[in-house]
């Protein structure tokens, strides 16, 4: 049975019609440089993310739905025991430059908000504080998930040096560092031989962050991430190489991230990763009602995750005009699905009108021409979730710096292949390892081979092209 690929799941790769070389001093011959592009060090040192490549699936899991409900409702709490040092992070009341006369705020709440930050911390380096409570901040009153504890700010986890490459890690809707699909890739990476630091960012009220600010999250919403890389991260630790770990829409956070920073990127981020992203939410949203199960068990799931954030931080977030409005009359509002929370609430709490418009405008499809480090996406195609109808093929073939992976068998962050271990741990710890070794070979980068800036041509919200007067 095996043998028919009933119970295997094959990998594929979709390339760029021309990819971005990397280079470094051959170790032998420092004065001789190797060339390589992305495509060329999977093929080479990673054969589980190359093409035609297969691994078995246990003949339980042999679906994406049985993948995603075999993933969602375990814990794994026997595997995976990662130790985290939590963070308060304040937003201060500051600014960031979009361009050269334009300066936005970070958020709009004047140095209230707050985020939380999970320093992994590997075995041989844990120590039990037992007083660790005694830095818990005043507005923090949740409970830590298991293994986590608050970090005394005397403590250095992490230092400024070159040898440790440092990621950052977003999680899923309503998850959160303690995730088992995180976990996973973190007791290894920041192990040997990978050695890398490593951070989970906690999306506001998630992973028992309490909520400082009347604000939630989501897919557009980059500004948290960008806010720790530009006032946190680089500045405590310059000298670090940084790579970023987007899983479902902690990957489409990332994406329009990376985009919407394009050419301007920090020079300290030199790759990414995106796993089970959804890349046209609009498309998303009608694969979930078009299941039977997304639509009366996904779908309603998400949205009921999504009520306890707001539930659970009731007294910050009815200072907000539309909660309060839902609270004072809650029969008014008939919120049962994905759909409903993002029309009546994610949209007007970010000042738009409608699901649709903002499922239009959060799409990360909208931005990836954009990006201009080195990506990889990795998808199932039996994705309940995200389905597999928008994957950015065409994307992936137009800009040099992206390459994409999909698996016929995986469902949504799931991969579990027939010893129980997730298929995509293991490669993406060695395809960061790797990457990590070269730097981008900038004369390799033919202006000619990138995609059109179509920001000359479509403007005002009309083509314009040479049409403008100077």
């Amino acid at each position: 049975m095996f043998g028919s690929g009933f119970f295997t799941s094959k990998v594929e790769n979709y390339i760029p019609n021309k990819p971005v070389k990397f280079k470094k001093p051959n170790e032998e011959n420092p004065n001789k440089i190797e060339e390589i592009t992305i495509p060329e060090l999977i093929k080479i040192e990673i054969p589980e993310f190359s093409s035609n490549y297969s691994f078995y699936i246990n003949p339980l899991l042999s679906s994406g739905h049985v993948q995603t409900a075999y993933t969602a409702l375990n814990n794994f709490e026997k595997y995976h025991h990662v130790h985290y040092k939590r963070e308060i992070l304040n937003i201060e009341n500051k600014t960031y430059q979009v361009s050269d006369n334009i300066d936005l705020k970070y958020d709009q709440w004047k140095g209230e908000s707050t985020i939380a930050l999970d320093y992994a911390i590997n075995t041989k380096d844990y120590k039990h504080d037992e007083n660790h409570l005694n830095y818990k901040p005043n507005s923090q009153s949740k409970e830590l998930p298991p293994r986590t504890e608050f970090k005394n700010p005397k403590e250095e986890i992490i230092k400024n040096d070159s040898e440790k490459p440092l990621l950052l890690i977003l999680h899923g809707l309503s998850g959160g560092s303690y995730e088992a699909y995180i976990r996973a890739v973190l007791e290894k990476i920041i192990e040997p031989p990978y050695n890398f630091d490593a951070i989970v960012i906690n999306s506001r009220g998630c992973a028992k962050h309490t909520i400082t600010s009347p604000q939630l999250y989501n897919g557009l919403w980059t500004n948290d991430l960008r806010y720790v890389i530009n006032e946190f991260i680089t500045k405590k630790w310059p000298n670090k190489r940084i790579y970023l770990m987007g899983f479902s829409l902690g990957g489409a956070i990332l994406a329009n991230y990376l985009g919407q920073e394009s050419n301007s990127i920090n020079s300290q981020i030199k790759g990414a990763a995106m796993f089970g992203t959804p890349w046209d939410f609009p498309d998303g949203a009608i694969h979930l009602r078009e299941s039977i199960i997304g639509h009366n068990v996904y779908s309603p799931t998400m949205c009921n995750n999504l009520l306890k954030l707001i539930n659970n931080h009731n007294d910050i977030m009815i200072e907000n005009e539309f909660i309060k409005e839902f609270k004072s009359n809650p029969t008014k509002y008939k919120i049962k699905f994905l759909k409903d929370f993002d029309e009546i609430f994610t949209s007007k709490l970010f000042g738009l009108n409608s699901a649709n418009e903002y499922y239009r405008l959060a799409s990360p499809n909208n931005r990836l021409l954009k990006i201009r480090i080195p990506i990889l996406i990795i998808s199932s195609k039996d994705d309940p979730i995200t389905g597999y109808r928008s994957l950015p093929y065409s994307e992936t073939e137009l800009n040099p710096y992206i390459t994409m992976i999909t698996t016929t068998i995986g469902g949504h962050l799931g991969w579990f292949s027939l010893n129980g271990e997730r298929w995509y741990v293991k490669p993406i710890c060695e395809f960061f390892k790797k990457l990590n070794e070269f730097d981008i070979d900038e004369t390799s980068i033919n202006q000619n081979d990138l995609p059109l800036d179509i920001s000359k041509s479509f403007m005002y919200d009309r083509l314009v092209n040479q049409m403008i007067v100077e």
